[in-house]
């Protein structure tokens, strides 16, 4: 005796070609939506990094800048006393002897 093969319905076929067809297209747009989330999620990352390279970048220039333009109260006053020193060493130097005569020759 043959085993008994189930009936093979018409509307069973299209019914199960439909849900294969709907899970294959299901599958590929889940795909798809994770292969583009995937790629935003990586694209943030690098944004991300190049923000934080360029807020690091800004951050140390301007630790550079003030330690270069930064000074203490005492080096200021000290600064103010050589520049006088300079000053009052111009002035005796344009009006000593040499600055005397310089006019009647």
């Amino acid at each position: 005796m043959k085993p008994s093969l189930p009936l093979q319905n018409p509307s069973l076929k299209l019914t199960s070609f439909i849900i294969h067809l709907l899970t294959v297209a299901l599958s590929m747009a889940a795909a798809y939506f994770m292969t583009i989330q995937s790629l935003k999620i990586d694209l943030n990352a690098k944004a991300e990094t190049e923000v934080v390279s360029m807020l690091d970048k800004k951050l140390s220039s301007l630790e550079l800048l003030l330690r270069e333009s930064v000074v203490t109260k005492e080096q200021f006053y000290q600064f103010s006393r050589e520049i006088d020193r300079r000053l009052a060493r111009i002035e005796y130097h344009l009006t000593g002897e040499s600055g005397e005569h310089r006019g009647e020759k």
